[in-house]
Formats: C-alpha cells, sequence, structure tokens
C-alpha cells in the first residue's frame, strides 16, 4: 500500500468555522487514499444573461471579480487493510468483521458530517464546503505487496472549487495567501 495516502477530514460549523477536530484518516478508520481529484481550475459558470429579440448578441454581466467557477464532484477510492483477528471488551472480531466495521464508521462519519473541509497531505491541497455526493455499491477485496485491502469508491461534491485549505498543526484553516 506504498502508494496509499493518508488525507484529513474536519467537520464545518454552520457559520464556515471549523470548532470541531480534525481527523486523520489512517489513525482514526484505517482508511487510506489512493487518488483524491481536487481540481484546481474547472468549468467556468455561464454569466448571466439576456437576449433581446430587437438586437444582435447578448446582453451579458460579468462581475467585477471576473468569471467564477462551478461547483464539481470527484470520485475518491479508498482502501481499508484486513488485519488479523483482533481481540477486544466483547470478543474477539475477524479480519473481515473488523474492516467492516472501520468502513462503517468511515462512511457514517461522512454521511453525518454535513459539509467538511478536506486535505491531502500527498497533493497538498485542501478544499471546505466539501459534502457526501454518493458511495459507489461496488467494493472489491485487491491484494497488494502481499496484503489485502478492501477497496471502495466514495463521490463528493465540491462546493467552494476555489478557496484553499490547508493543515495547521491540529486544524484545517483557510489559507489566506
Amino acid at each position: 500500500m506504498e502508494k496509499w495516502q493518508n488525507f484529513f477530514l474536519q467537520r464545518m460549523g454552520l457559520d464556515g468555522s471549523s470548532p470541531y477536530p480534525m481527523y486523520e484518516s489512517v489513525s482514526e478508520w484505517g482508511v487510506w487514499c489512493k487518488d483524491i481529484p481536487f481540481q484546481m481550475l474547472d468549468k467556468v459558470k455561464a454569466p448571466a444573461k439576456r437576449n433581446w429579440y430587437d438586437e444582435h448578441g447578448d446582453d451579458e454581466y460579468i462581475s467585477v471579480d471576473g468569471m467564477y467557477l462551478e461547483a464539481y464532484t470527484m470520485t475518491v477510492e479508498f482502501g481499508c487493510k484486513k488485519m488479523g483477528s483482533i481481540t477486544t471488551q466483547s470478543g474477539t472480531i475477524s479480519a473481515i468483521d473488523d474492516v467492516r466495521v472501520k468502513v462503517g464508521a468511515f462512511l457514517d462519519y461522512l454521511r453525518s458530517s454535513g459539509m467538511l473541509m478536506m486535505y491531502s497531505s500527498h497533493t497538498r491541497v485542501g478544499r471546505r464546503e466539501v459534502r457526501l455526493d454518493s458511495v459507489d455499491d461496488k467494493t472489491t477485496w485487491k491484494s497488494e505487496d502481499g496484503q489485502e485491502f478492501l477497496v471502495f469508491k466514495v463521490t463528493f461534491k465540491v462546493n467552494d472549487p476555489v478557496t484553499d485549505v490547508i493543515k495547521d498543526g491540529n486544524s484545517l484553516i483557510v489559507d489566506e495567501q
């Protein structure tokens, strides 16, 4: 799994702040990320326009800030490594049950958090106002470097495609540069 990376998630407050803890994917859920396809520049929104039938062309409104970008979706491939059986206070959990519990907890966090900030330490790219869009119903077991892991895909919607997020200590913050 040397090609797989960790990433960071932090729930956003209703006012856009983040009074919530930041989580690192591997230590919190045992979930690795193969690919986070943040888009640096995406499709430009069509400007507001009017088409007058008694005039040539269109009247288009362009903001003094220029053109705005559309929100986009990105599909991220995740993996959760199968560990040996583990013993807890409630008994022994098999390796497959352990993966099911970890992935379930991860997906539950995504579902229940609403808007998130997300940051990849590998690409050093982060975004805010990211939310769960869908979970692919196809999962597969793969073997790599002698280890087995469950691979699954999650689609996120990036509502703010412009604002950069960085990791600052134990928190994700908006990059003010």
